[in-house]
């Protein structure tokens, strides 16, 4: 997934442009200037793309209100964000034309390189629209008339977006298996990918945040070659303070996007918060395989049955990943990481495991005789016809029932969990479609 930077002076209606196309209230939207400070993310999809867009903080001279350190501030995040996109929107006031700041601003994107649309805001009036002629002395291609309050041209505006994203990258059809090293800070990852690579790959450090950016690294072990991708630690939205670490969150979703297998890391002196359960999520929404590593198992104190303990409480604690292997490692000593390649390879496999249809159908006819089937109280129950499994990863079978709407949650994971006892789909998640056979409308 690309990414796009909003980019523009204060006021000019950024923050109203990123929530209309986001469509819920993201950034906060206030006449005062220079409101939004940090940058903001969303995720997007427009016209089969998906990608982030980046709300930034407004440039503005000292002259405009700002103390110097500000000024340097929203400056410095902003570049950050241009750095790391693959374009820009530069946002506009039409109403007040076009400003010196404006001009330094164009001026700044032209030495970047990337490409920019112009979105000359707030022309809801048709008499207005000439100032969108008038921004065409920037130099840039593509200059459009937006109006955020009223919805005017944002799907001409998301079409420019979408035109400037680099081509998709296929990483499931690749040799190589691509890996994402991911958890909250100092949990060791940067630790792990030195141990795998047998070299100082990435740099570790006691401070945590020392990786800002992903690492990637190609090793080879005992002839399969795997991708990792090292990551900056996952903070919550709540401690995310500084511009690069908006961007750092930023980075963490794309390498998830970029992995077929995600190895979520935890402490094993702080097993499972709030922030682990919600990356762990990240990576199964995504559709992406999962392993779950304890690190720093060397600084457990020897009990017995430790193990077995601490896995029967991250099965309570996390009962939405139940299926995801867990492993007890020490980056650090080595202890339990020349087993890794092996689960990442099995999960990876599990990925693209199927069920034959046959064997799918004989599954209907148990569930139909064995099985309670839900239904509505009025003496109707759910029916069904056929099942077969889609084509595609992670997993996805399609069942023809009588009426969709009989479906329940509970006979969701009671389905889900007789199809994993048909097949090793450890570490993988898996989709339910329920579709009218008729109606042909599918539920997921």
């Amino acid at each position: 997934m690309g990414i796009i930077a909003i980019v523009g002076r204060p006021n000019v209606g950024k923050s109203s442009i990123f929530n209309r196309l986001l469509g819920r209230r993201e950034s906060i939207v206030d006449d005062f200037p220079g409101v939004t400070r940090d940058r903001l993310y969303g995720e997007m999809s427009w016209d089969g793309r998906n990608f982030y867009m980046v709300d930034t903080g407004g440039i503005m001279g000292e002259t405009e209100g700002a103390t110097p350190d500000i000024v340097a501030r929203m400056e410095l995040q902003v570049k950050h964000a241009l750095d790391e996109s693959d374009g820009a929107v530069l946002v506009l006031d039409g109403r007040e034309g076009l400003t010196i700041m404006d001009e330094e601003i164009a001026g700044m994107l032209r030495r970047g390189g990337k490409p920019v649309v112009v979105a000359v805001n707030k022309l809801d009036n048709p008499e207005k629209l000439d100032a969108a002629y008038d921004a065409s002395a920037l130099g840039f291609d593509l200059v459009l008339p937006v109006s955020a309050e009223h919805n005017f041209n944002m799907g001409e505006l998301l079409d420019g977006m979408v035109s400037m994203l680099r081509g998709d990258e296929d990483f499931e059809g690749t040799d190589e298996i691509p890996v994402a090293i991911v958890g909250r800070p100092n949990v060791g990852k940067s630790s792990l990918l030195n141990a795998l690579a047998g070299e100082d790959r990435a740099l570790v450090s006691e401070t945590p945040g020392t990786t800002r950016d992903v690492v990637d690294s190609v090793v080879e072990i005992d002839g399969t070659r795997f991708r990792f991708l090292d990551t900056a630690g996952l903070r919550r939205r709540s401690r995310v303070d500084t511009s690069v670490e908006y961007f750092s969150n930023v980075r963490t979703y794309q390498a998830i996007d970029r992995c077929r297998v995600g190895v979520v890391m935890l402490d094993s002196g702080e097993l499972a918060t709030e922030q682990d359960k919600r990356l762990i999520g990240q990576v199964l929404e995504r559709g992406k395989g999962l392993l779950i590593l304890v690190n720093k198992w060397d600084l457990v104190a020897k009990e017995p049955r430790v193990g077995d303990k601490m896995r029967d409480r991250l099965r309570d604690e996390l009962p939405f990943a139940a299926h995801a292997p867990i492993l007890f490692a020490s980056a650090l000593t080595g202890r339990g990481i020349s087993r890794l390649n092996q689960h990442i390879e099995t999960v990876d496999e599990n990925r693209r495991r199927r069920i034959s249809t046959s064997e799918l159908n004989r599954l209907v006819r148990e569930v139909l005789i064995f099985e309670r089937m839900p239904g509505d109280g009025r003496g109707r129950y759910l029916k069904i016809s056929f099942c077969t499994q889609a084509d595609g990863v992670p997993p996805a079978f399609v069942f023809f029932v009588n009426d969709d709407k009989l479906v329940t949650k509970p006979f969701e994971r009671r389905m889900e969990n007789i199809l994993r006892k048909m097949a090793d789909f450890s570490g993988v998640p898996i989709r339910l479609f329920f579709r009218n056979k008729r109606e042909n409308r599918a539920r997921s």
